[in-house]
């Protein structure tokens, strides 16, 4: 038996007090949830002003000299810096049409004594925008290099490319574009949920989809988002849904993009926020102190943001 505001048992309903109490803990669950969307909205703007770019993609070679010369000679590359860690056994070399203050470039890994990797399903290959498909080919055959696709219009378009392999069978497609800022300009990775990978790059990484395109007859739908508006001046991700296919092999060649961020910890807890994984929690690396964090991506892509200032420090 309980009692109303008048003093009146009523069987079977509840009390004054039990009432209060139950717009009282109505009240603390509506200010802890606005008190969490208006967490998420200042985090999602941090996202989108922060002062972010694609700096590198980092993958593992077999032969880091014979990786070299393919890149220079075969793609117009060029060595921008290298440098060895004898105490733990590996090598980096960085090549690129630019210097890394301004262009996205290739991070090359050598490991000591292992010269092969597993490529795995899920990575699909690399942009390079060029001014001549034909002649680029060209010269890959006469050092060579391997062609898996011949210089032609795309399918459904006129845009002319083609398709080579590095000596550790990266591929790279050669996309005919006048002369542009960022040759480097595509990294195409399959996804297994497209609409949830493009919101949690557009919300967790501030990025933009800037394109989409369904090709029904072959079964696949693309999206390319990046930061900026205009995809012919930029370095973008080229996120692939092929119909019905959520998983993919990852493999142990390729490993992670990395970009800038005026703050890492924010940025984690963007990505956690958003659906990602913190795989390195944000802080100084050892010895450098350079401040970077690590995180995957819901499809599981790793990628590593890096301090803007500590980056730069680094390039000095």
């Amino acid at each position: 038996m309980s009692c109303d505001s008048a003093g009146w048992q009523v069987p079977g309903l509840p009390g004054l007090s039990q009432v209060l109490q139950a717009k009282g803990s109505g009240i603390v669950a509506s200010a802890a949830s606005a008190e969490a969307a208006t967490n998420e909205d200042s985090i999602l703007e941090f996202a989108k002003n922060d002062n972010r770019r694609m700096l590198h993609v980092v993958y593992r070679v077999g032969d880091l000299d014979k990786t070299i010369k393919f890149y220079t000679e075969c793609l117009g590359m060029k060595l921008l810096r290298r440098r060895d860690i004898p105490e733990e056994k590996y090598t980096n070399a960085f090549l690129g049409y630019g210097p890394e203050e301004d262009n996205f470039v290739v991070e090359l890994t050598y490991n000591y004594g292992v010269d092969k990797y597993d490529i795995g399903t899920g990575f699909g290959h690399f942009g390079i925008a060029v001014e001549d498909v034909q002649r680029v080919v060209d010269i890959v055959k006469a050092k060579h290099g391997k062609v898996t696709r011949e210089p032609g219009p795309v399918k459904g378009g006129k845009t002319i490319i083609a398709f080579v392999e590095d000596p550790d069978g990266y591929k790279f497609e050669l996309i005919q574009r006048p002369r542009t800022p960022e040759p480097f300009c595509q990294v195409m990775l399959r996804v297994g949920d497209l609409d949830r990978a493009v919101q949690f790059y557009e919300k967790a990484f501030g990025m933009k989809e800037l394109r989409r395109i369904d090709i029904p007859e072959q079964k696949y739908t693309l999206a390319m988002v990046g930061y900026g508006d205009d995809e012919m001046k930029t370095t973008v991700l080229e996120l692939t849904y092929n119909y019905g296919v959520t998983e993919y092999t990852k493999g142990n060649g390729y490993g992670q993009i990395a970009l800038g961020t005026d703050d890492v910890y924010k940025t984690a807890e963007a990505v956690k926020t958003f659906g990602g994984k913190i795989v390195r929690e944000p802080g100084p690396l050892p010895i450098i102190n350079t401040k970077i964090t690590a995180v995957l991506d819901p499809d599981g892509w790793k990628s590593v943001f890096v301090d803007n200032i500590d980056f730069a420090k680094e390039l000095e």
